[in-house]
């Protein structure tokens, strides 16, 4: 089953280099496993609910779980994930199961 990691941070300023690195050495990895990135934004036009950091977003889509934690232990194998976490803060980093929102909607309460 498909799988998507969202992405949600900010980057800490004068680590741009340090995290585009990152991007590269993990995108290889990514797309070497079969994943893609499906979405991507920065530079909110509008801050909803009392949002005030500047925030970046990234959604990946993984073949499996299998596959996204082969992408976990390679990047840890060549040592990328520090890349990562000293250029970010309020790094949000969580895996979601596919969700036929229509399918959801159209069926009501189960």
């Amino acid at each position: 089953m498909v799988v998507y990691a969202l992405n949600v941070f900010n980057l800490l300023p004068g680590k741009e280099a340090q995290y585009r690195d990152y991007s590269v050495k993990a995108g290889r990895i990514i797309y070497g496993f079969g994943g893609r990135v499906v979405a991507s934004g920065w530079q909110p036009l509008r801050r909803m609910h009392e949002d005030r950091e500047r925030r970046h977003f990234i959604v990946v889509e993984f073949p499996s779980e299998t596959v996204f934690q082969q992408f976990v232990d390679e990047a840890e194998r060549q040592n990328i994930h520090d890349l990562r976490e000293t250029a970010c803060s309020d790094y949000i980093w969580t895996l979601y199961q596919p969700w036929d929102l229509r399918e959801w909607v159209r069926t009501g309460p189960q």
